[in-house]
């Protein structure tokens, strides 16, 4: 039987190099916003078997309706990658605009909790899953004006940090994933000395794959950056 992958923010970057990489073994799940990006990926995975959405993932409601389709066109969840997320605006501290500190929380914090409440049920119930949370080596590496973005993915590391205790007696795992600077859709500019986002996918699917323990947390970040601390 295929296991099957729940991928948001499937239709750029990270999110779709590992939807490809996966298509021909898994079962997928996939949402994402943009519904030309979302008709073109599921077009270029061919006789894979797929179930798409695309809805904002900050709504509730959205969020609750694509897991329950999820759960009923396929059975069982096996992994859950928590991928979408955004860094909207950079800004020093003292200029911070709380709306949007608000929405950074609500997009890479709030939304990420919230999928995984709608899934942990049936992982808990199949003794059985793997959430992989894709942060940011923003977490340990502090730079300056990246202070919404980053604060919102620490209080993301803390919650699935304190979710890998919780799950573990229900032989569910957790892996955070800290990918330094991608060449992706996410910059403003392309940047290819940054890693492509088929080097991210290819640890991910490691952990995915990884049959003897769980991975919990994989650091993976350019030669060019150099900041350590």
């Amino acid at each position: 039987m295929k296991k099957t992958v729940i991928i948001t923010g499937a239709t750029d970057g990270i999110g779709k190099a590992l939807a490809v990489l996966l298509s021909k073994e898994y079962n997928l799940a996939l949402c994402g916003r943009n519904e030309d990006k979302m008709n073109k990926l599921t077009g270029e995975l061919g006789g894979c078997n797929i179930y798409a959405e695309c809805f904002d993932i900050t709504d509730g409601e959205k969020r609750h309706s694509f897991c329950e389709s999820v759960k009923k066109e396929f059975g069982r969840i096996d992994v859950l990658v928590n991928n979408a997320g955004a860094n909207t605006k950079k800004d020093k501290i003292a200029d911070i605009d709380l709306d949007d500190l608000r929405y950074m929380f609500e997009l890479n914090c709030v939304s990420a909790v919230g999928m995984i409440k709608e899934i942990y049920p049936v992982m808990a119930e199949q003794k059985s899953g793997l959430f992989v949370n894709v942060l940011s080596s923003c977490c340990l590496f502090n730079n300056p004006m990246t202070g919404s973005y980053s604060a919102s993915k620490d209080a993301m590391e803390g919650i699935s940090k304190i979710l890998t205790k919780e799950v573990k007696e229900d032989n569910v795992g957790v892996c955070n994933v800290y990918p330094g600077g991608v060449d992706t859709s996410f910059r403003a500019a392309s940047n290819p000395a940054y890693l492509k986002p088929e080097t991210v996918a290819k640890m991910i699917k490691f952990c995915i794959e990884n049959e003897e323990g769980c991975v919990h947390d994989i650091v993976i970040r350019p030669f060019v950056e150099n900041n350590m601390a």
